[in-house]
């Protein structure tokens, strides 16, 4: 799905989903096609889900939104540290 599908099948909602194609630009995460993996009324709870997915699969690209967003804007951060194992 693209996001304007998105905000069109699921008004005024949160949403989780993943990003099954994106790339890159200007420091941007730019957002191809989207699949939904799940809806929520509640901000928290789709934190929750989201943290949920990403917990179980953490090279996946997860992402939540609210549909009242005319788009995504996505920015990219760069990791500079070194993460524990």
């Amino acid at each position: 799905m693209k996001w304007n599908d998105v905000k069109s099948t699921y008004p005024n909602e949160w949403v989780v989903f993943e990003a099954i194609q994106a790339h890159s630009e200007d420091n941007e995460r730019i957002i191809d096609e989207i699949a939904v993996i799940d809806r929520f009324v509640d901000s928290i709870e789709a934190l929750n889900r989201h943290a949920e997915l990403h917990k179980q699969n953490a090279t996946r690209e997860y992402y939540f939104f609210h549909t009242s967003r005319d788009e995504l804007r996505i920015k990219e951060q760069r990791w500079a540290g070194i993460r524990s194992l």
